[in-house]
């Protein structure tokens, strides 16, 4: 294997794996030794020092730039959980919190189905492009694009607001009138988000395209620090009282506080564009300067995004409705207003724990990963493609798999942790954790799922990412309908729609899997079948086949092996949460007393059994942690 750098680039890493893998020397230590007819004896190839030359006197301020933002991420994870837990503490997780899940929930959705896709997706590629083609740096486009993305967002949310209550009839139709009123002012008072959020993202990837990394990871804190004062205020002062639901000045509150930290994280990016350089114009010139040309390449990926959150308003609207019925019942039975904990804002909740290690470990790794297999695309050298792949599934599933069974053994005591104080008592905490266990093992094919898929944007095909959803969505779309119509009672549809949705990426996933195979070794279309022998040096396709099906195989056996250890670990990191919550009882330091045991235990049986089936990803990540640890005791 030839010596590869990695530019310094941002990450939801913490500081010290980010400075691991951002030097190449390392990240040689971490790949695994290879093994079989695809990947040959382990051999580093030390590389010429170069001369000194600016870019190398750039690299160490690139790399604690890129350190500082692994912590600006971390920090902004971290807080955002901390304001998600308030909103627990003040809201509940009920048919009340639901209301507001949802008001908050849909500027998001809109935003990212009509303008986030595409801007991640096509725009900033070509501001890139126009900043070396053109002779004033793109200065010209940014102003167009800006102005345009501008008008588009404020036009968007007008006509969002003038359509609140239908919008919330779509989401949320099953509610009861007085929740249906509540959920469509919270709605009317978050949609302004969507502007602010389009500000935002659009300034991010401009400053991005400049080398301005730091005010987009760092303002989403100031975001979070914002909706903390907002539920603390809001607690503080008596939060919800005794009629169970929020008055009008409560939901003025909350849904215009919530906003206001959107809009503040905007603001801070429009002060850092003049500091870096941008004097932004309004131009309305757009005909002629390459938008129209960006958006026809916007297309797949806008259709990829209307079918994720066609699939999520399906998911809001059923399991919003089983709130609705959930609340209904306990009035009729006397219980007062709220309710268990079985309807969206649960699901939302269990979901946001769920999706952690993934946020942290995987997009992290395919955040460094991506750039060398694009540009191994580009060269046509499937082969590298291929091997990068292959240690972005091998190192991320080392962590996945367990967290995936962790999540399955200890949801309950994992949410009686995190959320139950306030509004959210035990039992809908207990709720929230079988959620969370439902969830628990699609982690594994979600993630695997998510890499699968940077291998074709590698090769700039968005065509099929949009297949996969469309069975993705349509699976978990089955799954939801079947629940809600056929499963009595409310506690388990929201269930079996968690179990669904990380499930459903199973058969997204085994339908990428061929599709990758066959792209990787030459077959993906007429002209690549036509060039495979020539580019294979007369050996055809039949060699590059062999080598991607052998690599599939040693991926498959590697998570085989995982899942393995993982079980096993899950059984009794099970058994030792079990045994500490009869001793200690079901107050919250119960519950975290047996979390810590159980989890624990998981670990450690996890690594041994990993080290007995001889699984050299766990065993390099356990010693480069050690290494890590010994480093910070010395110091």
């Amino acid at each position: 294997m030839e010596h590869f750098e990695i530019p310094g680039v941002t990450g939801d890493w913490d500081t010290g794996m980010l400075r691991l893998v951002a030097d190449p020397q390392k990240v040689s230590d971490l790949i695994p030794p290879r093994r079989g007819p695809v990947q040959g004896p382990a051999v580093w190839r030390p590389r010429e020092e170069p001369a000194q030359t600016a870019d190398a006197e750039r690299e160490p301020r690139a790399s604690r730039a890129s350190a500082g933002m692994a912590v600006a991420t971390l920090v902004s994870r971290i807080s955002g959980m901390f304001g998600q837990l308030l909103q627990a503490a003040a809201l509940g997780s009920s048919v009340l919190a639901t209301t507001f899940t949802v008001g908050d929930t849909v500027p998001n959705m809109i935003y990212f189905l009509l303008i986030g896709g595409a801007l991640n997706a096509v725009f900033v590629p070509q501001l890139v492009a126009a900043a070396q083609r053109d002779p004033d740096g793109g200065a010209a486009y940014i102003d167009r694009l800006l102005t345009l993305v501008f008008c588009a967002l404020l036009v968007v949310t007008a006509v969002a607001m003038a359509a609140a209550p239908w919008i919330v009839a779509a989401a949320a139709g099953e509610l009861r009138p007085n929740e249906r009123a509540l959920a469509v002012s919270l709605t009317r008072y978050c949609l302004p988000q969507i502007l602010f959020y389009g500000v935002f993202a659009t300034v991010g990837q401009v400053l991005g395209a400049r080398g301005r990394f730091g005010p987009t990871a760092w303002a989403p804190v100031v975001n979070n620090v914002v909706v903390i004062a907002v539920f603390a205020g809001f607690i503080a002062v008596g939060g919800v009282g005794a009629s169970g639901t929020l008055s009008g000045p409560q939901s003025l509150f909350l849904g215009m506080g919530t906003t206001t930290g959107v809009a503040v994280q905007a603001v801070i990016v429009l002060w850092f564009l003049r500091q870096a350089g941008v004097r932004f114009r309004p131009r309305f010139d757009w005909r002629g300067a390459g938008l129209g040309a960006a958006g026809s390449l916007a297309k797949w990926t806008l259709a990829y995004m209307l079918v994720g959150q066609a699939v999520n308003v399906l998911v809001m609207h059923l399991a919003s409705g089983v709130d609705a019925r959930a609340a209904a019942a306990a009035v009729g039975q006397g219980h007062g207003h709220a309710g268990d904990a079985v309807g969206y804002a649960a699901y939302s909740r269990a979901q946001q724990v769920w999706i952690l290690p993934q946020s942290v470990i995987t997009v992290s790794l395919l955040t460094l990963l991506l750039p060398r297999m694009s540009r191994a695309a580009a060269e046509d050298d499937r082969q590298a493609v291929r091997e990068d792949l292959s240690f972005g599934l091998r190192m991320s599933a080392a962590v996945i798999v367990p967290c995936a069974f962790a999540f399955l053994a200890l949801g309950p005591q994992i949410a009686a942790v995190l959320f139950g104080y306030g509004h959210t008592g035990p039992g809908q905490a207990h709720s929230i954790g079988l959620m969370l266990a439902a969830f628990g093992l699609g982690l594994i094919p979600f993630s695997a799922q998510y890499v699968v898929l940077r291998g074709f944007y590698a090769f700039g095909d968005t065509r099929t990412p949009f297949t996969v959803g469309l069975i993705t969505g349509a699976a978990n779309a089955a799954v939801a309908v079947t629940a809600a119509l056929t499963l009595g009672g409310t506690r388990w549809p929201v269930v079996v729609m968690a179990a669904g949705y990380g499930l459903s990426s199973a058969a997204g996933l085994a339908w990428s899997v061929r599709r990758l195979r066959r792209r990787l070794s030459g077959q993906g279309s007429a002209a690549e079948s036509a060039a495979a022998p020539e580019r294979t040096g007369g050996r055809g396709r039949g060699a590059a086949s062999d080598r991607a099906v052998a690599a599939g195989r040693g991926v498959a056996r590697l998570y085989r092996r995982l899942v393995a250890a993982a079980a096993v670990a899950a059984l009794v990191g099970y058994s030792a949460a079990q045994d500490v919550d009869r001793m200690a009882g079901d107050a919250p330091a119960g519950s975290l007393l047996a979390t810590v045991a159980g989890s624990g235990v998981l670990l450690g049986v996890y690594i041994l059994s990993a080290k007995a089936l001889r699984v050299t990803e766990v065993d390099v990540l356990t010693r480069h942690v050690r290494k890590r640890i010994a480093t910070l005791a010395g110091h």
